[in-house]
């Protein structure tokens, strides 16, 4: 990998079939960013960009599954990332992860460290959840990060209103966390 000169990371969180396509946590609101993705990878990608693809991943026992059904468990064709992004995957490097960041339990902040890029741009689901944790953390690292709002998204359920809960996360990425939402 190695350091170049105004290279910018792009972090793809959580793009799966178990949240974009089918599963218990799969929504057709989180499916809807793969065609504005795909032309946002197409085009970053050629001009030089280094995607990461976080990839939620879990054991059939995982304490997660207290707060939410079982979803993404390794092996389930869950955790792989949708097949209309594959193309950028085989391009790219790939983290999987079991908690809401990207950093905890992985290689991702030798992978960062490695590439040392000028900007992280973070795309993907959940918007208030694995974004909003990576983003936290990255900042935490110092790193300047871009969060793309039109390539973001949340689910739509009783007690989480979608539109609402990703104008919060996207408000508290920009102004307490200090991200540049765009």
């Amino acid at each position: 990998m190695g350091y170049i000169e105004g290279m910018k990371a792009i972090i793809v969180v959580d793009v799966l079939n178990g949240f974009c396509k089918a599963g218990n946590l799969a929504s057709p609101r989180l499916g809807a960013v793969i065609p504005r993705l795909q032309a946002y990878l197409r085009r970053e990608l050629d001009a030089g960009a280094r995607a990461i693809f976080l990839i939620d991943t879990h054991q059939p026992d995982d304490r997660e599954f207290h707060m939410f059904p079982p979803h993404c468990i390794r092996g389930s064709g869950e955790d792989e990332v949708v097949d209309e992004l594959r193309e950028f995957v085989e391009r790219s490097v790939s983290v999987r992860k079991s908690r809401y960041s990207g950093f905890y339990g992985t290689n991702l902040e030798r992978i960062l460290a490695e590439l040392h890029p000028d900007e992280v741009e973070v795309v993907g689901v959940c918007t208030d959840i694995c974004v909003l944790h990576t983003v936290a953390d990255l900042r935490n690292r110092d790193y300047l990060v871009t969060v793309r709002s039109d390539l973001v998204e949340t689910y739509d359920a009783p007690g989480h209103p979608a539109e609402q809960i990703n104008a919060w996360a996207l408000a508290h990425m920009r102004d307490v966390l200090g991200a540049r939402v765009v």
